[in-house]
């Protein structure tokens, strides 16, 4: 089967791209009427979910630099949100935490991004949901095969 061509493929491709903006765009001017970022959303977030990664595993699920990802980090600890320990496993290595302000405000900014969410689903039935993961799920795979491979070609 040949893939989608130009118009139809385009148009949804930029309805995609139009609400990842426009997402983005609400979440961040409701984070900062809090003081918080996209970026410290994500960082939040993630070690709020995945507490005690090194800094280069959480640059990579945040899709940010080492060097970006550094940069933040030291900023949210001197907020003292993040505060980092040694790696018992590898003495050169540090493991991420949040602290106890930095779990309050990762609550605050995930719940600003639920309602966000909320807010986006709303009308549409579980199965059209489910579509879209789907959808998106394979479109993501396919995005990432091509990234490797650019990788390895470059």
């Amino acid at each position: 089967m040949k893939p989608a061509s130009s118009p139809h493929g385009t148009q949804t491709w930029l309805s995609a791209v139009r609400a990842y903006n426009l997402c983005e765009m609400v979440v961040g001017a409701r984070l900062a009427a809090i003081d918080l970022r996209i970026g410290d959303l994500e960082v939040l977030a993630t070690l709020a979910t995945k507490p005690g990664l090194s800094q280069r595993e959480l640059a990579a699920r945040c899709f940010v630099t080492k060097s970006g990802v550094s940069m933040l980090l030291t900023q949210m600890a001197a907020r003292d949100w993040v505060r980092r320990e040694d790696d018992p496993a590898d003495a050169r290595a540090k493991r991420l935490f949040l602290t106890e302000r930095g779990m309050a405000l990762a609550a605050r900014a995930m719940r600003v991004q639920a309602e966000v969410v909320t807010a986006m689903v709303t009308g549409s039935s579980p199965a059209e949901i489910a579509a879209v993961g789907v959808t998106m799920e394979r479109v993501c795979a396919r995005l990432e095969a091509l990234r490797l491979a650019d990788r390895r070609g470059a």
